[in-house]
């Protein structure tokens, strides 16, 4: 029996040597890629193998390496015409709306018009009130801190009149009426990360109230205008221009209205439109919003998180390259992949008419690749 032990003992621990050194030399090959000047025709392999699994329908790839850029379509926008998507093929973009919303935020604190360290209950109109006056900020809501839940259950049986378009019942009583009487919001905290739709829904509607203008209308003029950004809007539901959403199984869906808390996820944009964006948010100088939206605030495993963005330093601890600044969006039939890594000037951008969040893998390594690779 013991000689038993011993060599079942040997074979584990020649397996846990044999683990150990297939990760080590995998490790080692990840951080010692050498460029073969053909990033571009990799980029095409895998998001046409991402097509052929069936995990989308159609896809808007753009890649960013300084000052080369690379966009192509990939799949059809509509299974029912087959047209392939290109550049200006409007997709829900979904949470990546939260960046935005945070930078617009941003953009009137410079201003002076708000105050990231403010208590919200300070910019709620006279018929909004907040259950508890816990001091939460508006930075709070923009990093997930603010202690509001995802979505309240309250809402739940609202979300399931239309699975199809879950948000579309929603109303702003709904939302006072749960402000009033939110009894699952915890306590702000920066040592607390919650992922909260509610939060950066909210932020979006403080900023209507403070400057009496429409998340429309500031979205327009302090982003889409300065940045020629012409086809982004959280308008353009059922219409003509855009793709057409399937869900995980390739089941056409609904396009998903947000009739409140679009600060979370209304947006809709193209890849060209996006293309402006990640090239900005890129180009971004020391103390402009853009620049202040990517710094880190909350720290969090693997990473952090800034007014918007998340930033990722696991990956690039792995890969050997500089921390990753990102977010992904989804809706009922689209996600959504943008990310960046600003040290050396490479992003991507994703644009994807199918609920697969499989997108998200394909974004990180394509972006990994960018930092290593050359596309031609």
């Amino acid at each position: 029996m013991k000689k038993i032990l011993k060599i079942t003992g040997l074979v584990f621990l020649g397996i846990i040597v044999l683990l150990l050194a297939a990760g080590g030399y995998g490790w080692y090959k990840l951080r010692h890629v050498k460029d073969t000047h053909d990033l571009a025709k990799q980029v095409d392999k895998a998001c046409n193998a991402h097509i052929a699994r069936g995990r989308s329908a159609g896809l808007f790839v753009g890649i960013i390496q300084g000052d080369t850029v690379y966009a192509m379509g990939y799949g059809v926008a509509d299974k029912v015409t087959g047209t392939r998507p290109d550049s200006n093929t409007v997709f829900e973009i979904g949470s990546i709306t939260k960046v935005f919303t945070s930078l617009m935020a941003e953009k009137l604190a410079e201003q002076g018009i708000v105050n990231w360290n403010d208590n919200i209950v300070q910019y709620m109109p006279a018929n909004v009130h907040l259950y508890v006056n816990d001091t939460t900020t508006l930075e709070h809501l923009s990093t997930h801190t603010s202690g509001f839940p995802r979505l309240p259950e309250r809402w739940f049986p609202i979300l399931e009149q239309d699975t199809c378009d879950p948000y579309s019942p929603l109303t702003m009583q709904d939302l006072i009426q749960y402000l009033d009487s939110c009894t699952d919001k915890k306590r702000p905290s920066k040592n607390n990360y919650d992922y909260s739709n509610v939060g950066a829904g909210l932020l979006g509607h403080i900023l209507e109230w403070k400057t009496g203008k429409t998340y429309q209308a500031l979205l327009q003029e302090l982003i889409c205008q300065p940045l020629n950004m012409h086809q982004t809007s959280i308008l353009m539901a059922d219409s003509g221009v855009i793709a057409m959403g399937y869900d995980a199984r390739g089941k056409k869906t609904c396009h998903w209205r947000l009739p409140i808390l679009y600060g979370a996820g209304a947006i809709k944009s193209t890849g060209a439109d996006m293309l402006r964006f990640l090239t900005a948010e890129m180009n971004a100088t020391a103390g402009s919003p853009m620049a202040r939206t990517q710094k880190p605030i909350v720290s969090m495993p693997g990473g952090s998180v800034g007014h918007g963005w998340h930033i990722d330093s696991f990956t690039g601890m792995v890969a050997g390259i500089p921390a990753t600044v990102w977010h992904n969006g989804a809706t009922g039939g689209f996600h959504s992949y943008i990310a960046f890594i600003p040290e050396i000037r490479r992003g991507v951008i994703l644009l994807a008419n199918q609920a697969d969040e499989g997108l998200d893998a394909l974004g990180q390594t394509l972006l990994t690749k960018s930092a290593k690779i050359s596309l031609y």
